[in-house]
């Protein structure tokens, strides 16, 4: 099993029906899995700042959602995270398909990549790598776990060692 389809089998089994994205090539390869179950709603966005609202209101309605957003989209989210999912104690799992990094031909992707994780830990969100697909089940479902036990975000980084490097174009 390709560690994409892992992970949707994880979010259903934490009963995390609704995926709102914002369009992103490696969080494509979980949508596409995603797709093919009628088990999840796909919600596309505009801006990541719209997500973080929308899994708010999901939670506070009685349901989970998550988010899957390329790592330039954490700058665009990060008033939505300090001001609302991190004090309101909203758990909001976040797949963020990591560019700027290992095999970047893309230079303007760079800055983004290496200020991710500062980003993360200076909003203390906890965040994991994923970078090998023996480590899928267990970093995914430790972090469902832990943003649903203590009620925050967590973020699961998912590297391009993992899912491939995007083709220079």
């Amino acid at each position: 099993m390709v560690w994409s389809q892992q992970i949707t089998q994880l979010l259903k089994a934490y009963q995390i029906r609704f995926l709102s994205y914002v369009p992103d090539a490696i969080g494509e390869q979980i949508l596409k899995h995603a797709r093919q179950d009628d088990f999840f709603d796909l919600l596309p966005l505009a801006r990541e700042e719209e997500g973080i609202g929308v899994v708010a209101g999901q939670y506070v309605g009685g349901s989970r959602g998550a988010m899957l957003m390329p790592t330039s989209g954490v700058g665009n989210a990060v008033n939505a995270l300090a001001s609302l999912a991190i004090p309101y104690e909203i758990p909001l799992p976040m797949f963020i398909g990591w560019r700027g990094g290992l095999g970047e031909f893309n230079s303007a992707q760079v800055p983004m990549g290496q200020a991710l994780r500062p980003i993360l830990d200076s909003l203390n969100i906890p965040h994991f790598m994923l970078t090998q697909p023996d480590d899928v089940n267990t970093v995914v479902d430790g972090a469902l776990k832990l943003a649903f036990a203590h009620e925050r975000p967590v973020a699961v980084i998912v590297s391009t060692q993992l899912a491939g490097w995007k083709d220079e174009k």
